[in-house]
């Protein structure tokens, strides 16, 4: 009998480090290991430098990635991104395939995104500060508390245009598509079209599910339990945590 664990390997959105999905840990049961990546200049990283070109990024991921492996040793590995961690943990997906000694990822689980190949991007890193602070309190991703904090806007400012750069000046398209299972999750409330986000369908062979849960673009701390729920069903096929009217599978 495998008792290994499953880890469940996150990538934050724009502006998150590797605290950005804490809010995880005490709802998720003792054999899935949450472990989020930290991208450079935030978070336990503060003081390293911000990287705005993907293959840089990922070459540094993958780093990270060697480093967790050793230490859970995992059974299983399963990759989830949010938002432009969607975008990130994608490209990280494919590059792990071209790495002929790192354990492969089983599945992957992307939210809060259109499929990379259809969703047209807005160009946002170069907006003035105040247009820019409006956007991201916009979504939920700045409160007032921190809008207010001169200080701390300061340093997430620079983060925030950094990750927006990076996004912007990446184009997702691959030779191969993926043949892994992939689930895709977004909010009801989220400004995302639907033909954007069936463009995940271009993105593999395998079983794609579609879900819709309760909420704007971070429905998933906005109701926790339930999007906890929707993971560890996923992860282990496991059907004990139904939250009726929170989140549905889409035809």
């Amino acid at each position: 009998m495998n008792n290994k664990k499953i880890l469940l390997l996150a990538l934050p959105f724009a502006g998150g480090n590797s605290y950005s999905f804490n809010f995880l840990k005490t709802l998720l049961p003792g054999n899935i290991h949450l472990e989020t990546l930290e991208y450079p200049g935030r978070g336990k990283r503060s003081k390293t430098t911000l990287i705005n070109q993907m293959d840089v990024l990922i070459d540094d991921l993958l780093s990270q990635y060697r480093a967790i492996i050793n230490e859970v040793d995992p059974g299983k590995v399963v990759v989830y991104g949010h938002s432009i961690g969607s975008v990130i943990g994608l490209a990280l997906v494919h590059a792990l395939n071209r790495d002929e000694d790192l354990l492969k990822p089983e599945m992957a689980i992307f939210s809060g995104h259109g499929g990379p190949q259809l969703t047209p991007k807005r160009m946002l890193s170069s907006l003035p500060s105040r247009e820019l602070i409006a956007y991201f309190e916009s979504i939920g991703s700045l409160q007032k508390e921190i809008v207010n904090d001169d200080e701390l806007m300061d340093y997430i400012l620079p983060i925030l245009r950094n990750d927006l750069v990076l996004y912007e000046n990446y184009t997702s398209v691959y030779a191969n598509k993926l043949t892994i299972p992939l689930a895709v999750i977004n909010g009801k409330q989220d400004n995302i079209l639907q033909k954007d986000i069936d463009g995940w369908q271009f993105e593999t062979t395998a079983q794609i599910e579609f879900y819709q849960m309760e909420g704007h673009h971070f429905f998933m701390s906005q109701f926790s339990a339930a999007f906890s729920g929707l993971i560890i069903n996923l992860l282990t096929g496991s059907t004990a945590k139904v939250f009726s009217g929170i989140y549905e599978r889409q035809a």
